[in-house]
């Protein structure tokens, strides 16, 4: 599979980890030309200078031949903006990360479906194991890391 990633923000670096190790291949997009460079020699992946909102350099990632944009920068609006764009640019599929989850409304109302809000979801997780689901949480397999 092919997936592109907006901004190299922790959960990008992490899940582009994960994507490189099961063979799929991976682009990141992002603002931070030093950020690039600094990456760039320890991730076995493409990277794209530029703003991922920006519908120009969406269209210069092919979205036809993306499986999946997953938009996972430190800034909210620069990631629904970018869902948004990659929609009306055809992305098959689109992930948006946002930390407030006063804009999940807002999400609705642009029809974005595949919104995650990380610490509502591990706090989901914390409270189910807390409620006696063991499998809640899966410890990390070392081997993985």
């Amino acid at each position: 599979m092919r997936i592109v990633l907006i901004g190299a923000s922790t959960l990008t670096l992490t899940t582009t980890e994960i994507l490189l190790e099961a063979g799929h291949e991976v682009v990141i997009i992002e603002k931070n030309r030093e950020i690039i460079e600094q990456h760039s020699e320890i991730y076995d992946c493409s990277f794209v200078h530029g703003d991922g909102s920006r519908p120009k350099i969406l269209e210069d990632v092919d979205p036809e031949h993306t499986d999946c944009l997953f938009c996972l920068s430190s800034d909210d609006t620069s990631n629904i903006l970018a869902a948004v764009v990659a929609r009306s640019l055809d992305f098959k599929r689109v992930v948006v990360r946002i930390e407030d989850h006063g804009l999940l409304p807002v999400c609705a109302q642009l029809d974005l479906d595949h919104v995650i809000v990380p610490d509502r979801r591990v706090s989901r997780e914390l409270m189910a194991f807390a409620e006696g689901n063991e499998h809640a949480l899966e410890s990390e397999d070392p081997e993985s890391n």
